[in-house]
């Protein structure tokens, strides 16, 4: 027996011993709540409405070794200058989790100072490194505050470890100096990781880790063709919440701002898109735990199904008139039941001109395209519009402004637009004379306002002829075309400027004009008492400085004197206005010259006048005054040489047709009238003394014309 319990002793000893050498040699087990909890963490960060799912930066070794603090400051690689950073990392050896705050980056050559307050600190946090010890730590959880100052060779920073699986740490910051961004980063790579920056320096930052998962956002919409004001339904069904939890709200942006206009307990919702492009639109569920997802999707939006635009052919229009108006659809997307409706002032007439296939429904001034108007067609609606006499205007006294509006719809793809364009008429008494010209009918000089607005060439050249015979323009009230306006008329033709568009406001540069002033005498003057003294020629030279449109020369004399032209440089003239319009594009660097004689009457009175004038245009706008010669004279005595020099020696008076130089004839009879103390003919009585004669020889001999200067020596050739 006793043999027999000392072997059942030994047996149980090995055993024991067996026992105990394999506990020894199985590796040490890890806590089982980090262990199942590191699979099943859910981490996020949330600033206001800034919510993201972060994962920890994972990497074997502790978060200390990661944090390598070292010359009083981290060595992560990851710091950045002015930049805080707040990050989780994950010991993949031990599975503790930490959290690591990081400000701005050595070497920066910016100082700053920081404090942030921390709520919700869980039990057993600890802080396993201090960047620097000088700095402020107090920590007393639930709540804590961290205090740094840094130098600009250097960066501050804290690894605080022994976080649990579940909490929410909310971190309120003050950002004294040295920060200008706030970031969080999230891994697993801790070379690279993702960096999101936060809206706010000074809102708090909430980080949560939770073992249940968040939500799922996924959204869709309809119709896959998205287009401008065509209805979109987005629907997130397709969302989930983790099992136990449900998607409470659901909230939506639209227009790529990052701020989520629209909430909704309701996973459908329908948006209508009024502009194009590409625009991100993105989905944030959040479950009855609190907990949030987003989803976004870049969507193509066209810029529309169909566009309508609106022409009337004419801005204004008289009582009982008729114009013209074409509404133009181009249809992008094929649609279904495309209907146009217009809304007209009461008891304006519609007759249908052209409905381009489509049903006129007169009682309500509405078409629809009984057929598919497929991609890519143009229809174009065309209408009269009788204005009714106006008593029947809803308006009271003229002028009033009348608008026509509408829109486009279409049940397939079911959408609505408003017709675009031109949507005023002014109803008038009298037109304004620009819009009468661009409807005039020149075979009858009538106005018809269905034609078009452009001002047409043959249109411009009856303009003219208003203005030169004075004529009233047709349903203007009697009114009659001025330089102004026909300069206005000619721009508007020659630069293709319809009436319902403004003139460019343009005043850069414009034209020169010079003046030469050709009288039969010299010193400009006019003599009344021979044939043809009183006669003068005008050549005014223009010089574009730039191409112009609608130039004109308008020109100032006395009067009486009577005006004919005789070069026009392709002008039109007016002689009762003394003025000429250029009914063409005159081209920088191109000049024009008008001529035109001059009759004083022979009882002027003998003064001095002035001819002055300007020329200026409507395209550009421009006012230029003519330059050169201005002054004339007007004599019944003339100087003595001027007056031998235009002897006639057979009748003994004055010829203005000669020329001004001294003949032999000429000197000898003057030279007769010295002698003989003889009056001069012309001269009102003058004789011819010593120092006259001298100069007048002198005149014969150096062949001077009587108004320029003497020479200094004598002409050989005498």
């Amino acid at each position: 027996m006793r043999i027999l319990r000392n072997l059942i002793t030994l047996v149980a000893l090995i055993t024991l011993v067996m026992s105990t050498t394999a506990l020894a040699q199985q590796p040490p087990t890890q806590p089982p709540t980090t262990t199942t909890a590191a699979a099943t963490t859910f981490l996020f960060a949330k600033q206001d409405t800034f919510t993201q799912s972060i994962e920890a930066l994972a990497k074997a070794g502790s978060a200390a070794d990661f944090y390598r603090f070292g010359n009083d400051q981290s060595n992560t690689g990851l710091e950045v200058a002015k930049h805080s950073l707040v990050f989780f990392y994950r010991d993949t050896t031990s599975n503790a989790l930490s959290l690591i705050i990081i400000m701005s980056s050595p070497a920066n050559n910016a100082p700053g100072s920081a404090t942030l307050n921390f709520d919700g600190l869980p039990p057993g946090i600890q802080i396993v490194v201090r960047d620097d010890p000088g700095d402020t730590y107090n920590l007393t959880p639930p709540t804590g505050t961290i205090s740094w100052t840094w130098l600009g060779e250097h960066s501050d920073g804290v690894v605080l470890s022994g976080l649990p699986e579940e909490f929410e740490i909310k971190i309120t910051p003050t950002f004294t100096s040295g920060i200008d961004t706030w970031e969080v980063l999230s891994g697993p790579d801790t070379a690279s990781p993702a960096r999101y920056r936060l809206p706010s320096l000074s809102a708090p930052l909430v980080l949560t880790a939770s073992r249940r998962a968040p939500p799922r956002a996924s959204f869709v919409y309809s119709p896959s063709t998205v287009n401008v004001n065509v209805p979109v339904t987005f629907d997130a069904s397709g969302s989930a919440a983790s099992e136990g939890a449900k998607i409470v709200k659901y909230e939506w942006d639209f227009n790529g701002d990052d701020v989520f206009e629209v909430t909704t307990d309701k996973p459908k919702y329908t948006y209508t898109f009024t502009t194009g492009g590409e625009m991100k639109v993105a989905l944030r569920v959040t479950d009855d735990k609190g907990a949030t997802a987003t989803a976004s999707q870049t969507i193509r939006i066209a810029a529309d199904v169909s566009l309508a635009r609106r022409a009337i052919s004419t801005t204004h229009a008289t009582p009982n008139s008729t114009f013209r108006v074409v509404v133009t659809i181009e249809v992008r997307t094929s649609v279904n039941g495309l209907g146009l409706d217009e809304d007209l002032p009461a008891n304006w007439d519609v007759n249908p001109i052209d409905s381009a296939g489509a049903t006129f429904k007169r009682a309500t001034t509405q078409w629809v395209f009984p057929s598919v108007i497929k991609a890519g067609e143009t229809k174009r609606i065309v209408y009269d519009v009788k204005i009714p006499e106006s008593g029947k205007l809803v308006s009271g006294p003229l002028p009033a402004t009348f608008e026509i509006k509408g829109s486009i719809d279409s049940a397939s793809p079911s959408f609505k637009a408003p017709v675009t364009g031109e949507k005023t008429v002014q109803a008038v008494a009298c037109l304004p004379v620009e819009v009468a010209v661009s409807h005039l009918d020149t075979s009858t000089d009538t106005v018809d306002l269905r034609l078009p607005e452009d001002i047409t060439t043959d249109e411009m050249q009856r303009a003219i002829a208003f203005w030169m015979e004075d004529q009233d323009v047709p349903e203007t009230c009697s009114n009659k075309i001025d330089l102004q306006t026909l300069k206005r008329i000619v721009a508007r033709n020659l630069s293709g400027t319809p009436t319902d568009k403004t003139l460019p406001d343009d005043r850069n540069g414009g034209g020169t004009a010079e003046r030469f002033i050709l009288t039969p005498l010299p010193f400009h003057q006019v003599y009344l008492k021979a044939d043809g003294g009183n006669v003068l020629r005008v050549r005014v030279e223009i010089k574009a400085d730039r191409d112009l449109f609608g130039m004109a020369l308008d020109e100032n004399l006395p009067s009486r004197w009577e005006v004919r032209s005789i070069e026009s440089g392709n002008a039109s003239f007016k002689q009762s206005e003394l003025q000429w319009i250029f009914p063409e594009k005159i081209l920088a660097g191109d000049t024009r010259a008008v001529v035109y004689e001059v009759q004083v009457p022979k009882d002027e009175p003998i003064d001095l006048f002035k001819i002055d004038g300007t020329i200026d245009g409507a395209l550009p706008i421009f006012e230029t005054t003519v330059g050169g010669e201005t002054d004339l004279e007007v004599v019944q005595c003339l100087a003595v040489p001027v007056a031998v020099s235009h002897l006639d020696i057979d009748k003994n008076v004055v010829d203005v047709a000669l020329s001004n130089k001294i003949d032999f004839n000429q000197i000898q009879a003057a030279i007769a009238f010295w002698l003989e103390d003889e009056e001069v003919p012309g001269t009102c009585g003058k004789t011819i003394d010593f120092e006259t004669i001298k100069t007048l020889i002198a005149f014969w001999l150096t062949d001077s014309p009587v108004d320029q200067p003497l020479p200094m020596s004598v002409n050989p050739g005498k």
